[in-house]
């Protein structure tokens, strides 16, 4: 989708946003606006990624906990992005999608930043989707079973 793009963390930046909105409605006579949570993930998600690739990497791989990363990444991760992020999906689509077996993508994940680039409501969702995932597949630990529980409850919490 064509348009602007505006990253607004001040109340102060809303006239000149809503000045922009009122003259591109004048011109065009109907817009789609959408808003999004700018924030990326927290340092609570980014420590529960990394346990999460740990216990995959230990229960499925071997110990291979980049493997788990890689896997998590292109499997839960890129999808999340290319179904939010339009130029991500173009981007990708273009250099990953066609061509390229399964094993050279997962090479290719561990220079690719993927779960960095998520927002802290998408995060949220990636950590559910692992967890979901992998739970079919073995036990969690206590620790990681907890901490997306807490983090499940917060996100919940948030949207009231």
């Amino acid at each position: 989708m064509d348009g602007e793009h505006f990253r607004i963390s001040r109340m102060d930046q809303l006239k000149h946003l809503n000045d922009l909105i009122q003259e591109s409605l004048t011109q065009s006579g109907e817009l789609i606006i959408t808003i999004f949570d700018a924030r990326r993930r927290s340092g609570q998600q980014n420590m529960l990624q990394h346990a999460m690739y740990r216990e995959i990497g230990k229960q499925l791989y071997g110990g291979d906990m980049e493997h788990a990363k890689a896997e998590c990444k292109l499997t839960i991760g890129v999808p999340l992005l290319r179904a939010s992020n339009e130029k991500f999906k173009e981007l990708y689509d273009k250099n990953f999608k066609a061509g390229l077996s399964f094993e050279r993508k997962l090479e290719l994940m561990a220079i690719v930043d993927i779960s960095s680039l998520l927002s802290i409501s998408q995060a949220n969702e990636y950590i559910g989707q692992i967890y979901d995932r992998y739970a079919e597949k073995f036990s969690w630990s206590d620790f990681i079973s907890r901490s997306q529980k807490a983090l499940a409850e917060k996100e919940k919490e948030k949207r009231g």
